[in-house]
């Protein structure tokens, strides 16, 4: 199964219009947030009922009988919240569902989960040479495919896979840009995701962070898809990172975070395990022993 087949599937401006229509009623007649949508973005109704459809499959919307709404976890409003203010949460409540082991294990097979095909490729191209990565599918990422994979196995299935996932990447805060401007980089959404890896704290051991990070995206270092799509990757042509060493995805991320002020780096010697981030060339950058939250303390 697929979310990145955009034809039935749809992009994330089609969700964003779906998505503000039910939250601004709150529950409303399915039929009715079709013709809304079509009319406000000019859109395919047939398509925007697919889109529907898949995010009700996924769990952002609940349908009883004709009438849909937000599925509760998601849908509650802080006091005085604004409809912008909700949109602005909905990167953060789609990683939340896509990553979902429910709705992507397993990642491969006739049984696969809805969104295996997003969760694979990002998986994958996070484990990458984040400097050298094609920038095109011919002739460059389906060959850097072909060549890490022995078996028949794809991780993304042909080129009309490969934009939608870049367009989900971008929007779900794994990846900046576009075409040839089109940068591996998951800061936006570990910055989101430091509140809930912090809690009421404002230091973690490295190891905890790392850790708490794999487990909130699991398809970053160290996390349960990526290992599973590391363990398909020929190691004569794909280069795993030395032990201590990040992966030069997370690496870029976390280093901007440290130089954005958001968290600090910072090494101690009694500290316990240790890690260091790998820049371009995978030279070492700085390496770390704990991590301070500093926006707890502002």
């Amino acid at each position: 199964m697929t979310i990145l087949n955009a034809t039935n599937d749809g992009l994330y401006p089609e969700l964003i219009s779906i998505f503000r229509a039910v939250a601004h009623y709150g529950s409303v007649d399915r039929n009715s947030v079709i013709e809304l949508c079509t009319r406000g973005i000019q859109g395919d109704p047939a398509r925007l009922r697919l889109v529907l459809k898949r995010w009700t499959d996924l769990g952002l919307f609940e349908m009883k009988a004709e009438s849909i709404k937000i599925a509760e976890q998601f849908g509650k409003k802080k006091r005085g919240e604004r409809i912008d203010e909700i949109t602005a949460r909905l990167p953060t409540v789609c990683r939340t569902i896509i990553l979902n082991a429910h709705n992507c294990i397993p990642l491969w097979g006739d049984s696969s989960g809805i969104a295996s095909d997003f969760v694979s490729g990002t998986a994958w191209l996070l484990a990458q040479d984040i400097y050298e990565l094609p920038k095109v599918w011919v002739g460059g990422v389906e060959d850097l495919q072909n060549a890490q994979i022995a078996s028949d196995m794809k991780i993304i299935e042909n080129d009309t896979r490969w934009n939608p996932l870049r367009y989900w990447m971008r929007y779900l805060g794994f990846a900046t840009g576009d075409g040839t401007a089109f940068q591996l980089d998951p800061t936006i959404a570990i910055k989101a995701e430091l509140p809930m890896i912090f809690g009421d704290r404002s230091d973690l051991s490295a190891h905890d962070f790392i850790t708490a990070l794999a487990s909130r995206l699991p398809v970053l270092d160290f996390g349960q898809y990526r290992k599973l799509v590391e363990n398909v990757l020929s190691k004569e042509c794909w280069r795993q990172p030395d032990k201590i060493h990040l992966s030069m995805s997370l690496s870029l991320a976390l280093r901007r975070l440290d130089l954005d002020n958001v968290i600090h780096l910072t090494g101690q010697a009694d500290a316990g395990t240790s890690y260091r981030l790998t820049g371009r060339n995978y030279r070492s950058w700085i390496g770390f022993e704990t991590v301070r939250w500093i926006g707890r303390q502002l």
